[in-house]
């Protein structure tokens, strides 16, 4: 296998000097609403593998990302807890592009060895609007119309791949809400500004 990024010869999708170069974790931490948002990077430093979910060699790296940070994270976060009780992972919208959802990655082994329940699919979109490199007021006009389908009355930490204006997160918060899902937080791999193109 070769790496993602420098093409050299790798186990992992990502190989050791580049995770060294470009993949420490920062762990940037937002509110949006009542709800904490913990990202691991800078948009910045990480666009190429945030953008690899637009290629089918996507599902190398995120299920990388997902093992090597997400999945460690959510662990160390269960075992702090005083309560032992069931804590769900909840992906926004887990749509599926180029034979694989990115953020459908994310859960799935985010929830391997780290102690979450994998919830899939029941976060999704009614409204498909693309909102990459779309400014706070198009997203304010254009929501996203989440419907839920999952169980009620549970703990949760959501999942994304990046946070630009928080309008994605806060809408599907407000879904969860609705269903009495406590969320503990949100969970993205990148940190972005608003009006960049990801």
């Amino acid at each position: 296998m070769r790496c993602f990024s420098c093409n050299n010869f790798s186990i992992d999708a990502v190989c050791k000097n580049c995770i060294k170069d470009f993949l420490t974790p920062e762990m940037i931490k937002r509110e949006v609403g009542n709800i904490e948002v913990v990202s691991f990077f800078d948009y910045y430093l990480t666009v190429e593998f945030i953008k690899s979910k637009y290629t089918t060699s996507g599902y190398r790296v995120y299920k990388f990302l997902s093992k090597k940070f997400i999945a460690p994270f959510i662990k160390s976060y269960i075992e702090s807890l005083d309560e032992q009780k069931p804590l769900y992972l909840i992906g926004i919208d887990e749509n599926i592009s180029r034979g694989y959802s990115n953020v459908a990655q994310m859960v799935h082994y985010g929830s391997k060895k780290s102690g979450a329940v994998a919830l899939h699919n029941v976060l999704k979109a009614k409204n498909r609007v693309k909102y990459a490199g779309k400014s706070l007021e198009f997203r304010l006009n254009n929501p996203r119309n989440f419907y839920y389908s999952g169980p009620d009355n549970i703990d949760a930490i959501l999942l994304d791949d990046t946070i630009t204006t928080g309008t994605t997160i806060e809408e599907a918060s407000r879904v969860l809400l609705e269903h009495n899902v406590n969320i503990h937080f949100a969970l993205t791999l990148a940190n972005a500004k608003e009006g960049i193109d990801y």
